[in-house]
């Protein structure tokens, strides 16, 4: 078991953390660009999963210059739009990652929520509202505000040493903005994210049961 006593303020990812939603994204990325074959859709969906994290605003144009598309903010946007549209419902009807729930909600008066997510602002709020955890985070930050950026604003605002701050994610992008705010970190560990080398001595987990 994984203690969080010492902790005031606790930071979250959402996909892979708190949704089984890795997997969503991963095969709508596939299918957006599934025309231009499977050898291209291979190497989207290896650098997707290798790049949990990533802002589908900074992963989308690199994936346009791969088959050789425009990349202006017209045609990215365009993408980024047919992107949330895949996503969005099947996020929200995806399964929850075990004890997740029950931690947010019994938590909820113990320690300051802040979730950082890569998820479009507008779209991040509107899937917390409709999952009924928009009261649990005193605060949600979507893209474009990077994830180091939005810790560093939190701890600030809410006066809490890096001490008595953690952030629990799945990606190399989450544990990056944890060190880049000296703050601790706990790994979630599911099947989309095996192959990721992280150092020894970051905590894991493999569900909220072990919290």
């Amino acid at each position: 078991m994984i203690s969080t006593e010492k902790y005031d303020l606790i930071f979250w990812d959402f996909d892979g953390v708190i949704k089984e939603s890795v997997s969503v994204k991963t095969d709508a990325y596939v299918k957006l660009f599934k025309p231009h074959g499977s050898d291209v859709c291979k190497q989207v969906k290896n650098h997707h999963l290798a790049n949990g994290g990533m802002s589908r605003f900074d992963k989308i144009p690199l994936y346009l210059k791969w088959v050789g598309l425009e990349q202006n903010d017209a045609e990215v946007q365009n993408y980024c739009d047919k992107f949330s549209r895949i996503v969005k419902d099947k996020v929200i009807a995806s399964e929850w990652v075990p004890g997740v729930q029950d931690f947010l909600q019994s938590n909820k008066e113990k320690y300051i929520f802040i979730m950082v997510s890569a998820t479009p602002q507008n779209e991040i709020e509107e899937i917390c509202k409709k999952l009924n955890l928009d009261w649990v985070f005193l605060k949600i930050y979507g893209s474009p505000a990077s994830k180091s950026k939005s810790i560093k604003i939190s701890m600030f605002h809410y006066e809490v040493d890096a001490s008595s701050c953690v952030m629990i994610g799945d990606a190399q992008a989450d544990i990056d903005a944890a060190q880049d705010n000296d703050i601790d970190f706990i790994f979630r560990r599911h099947s989309e994210n095996l192959k990721l080398n992280i150092n020894t001595n970051i905590q894991t987990i493999e569900n909220f049961n072990e919290l």
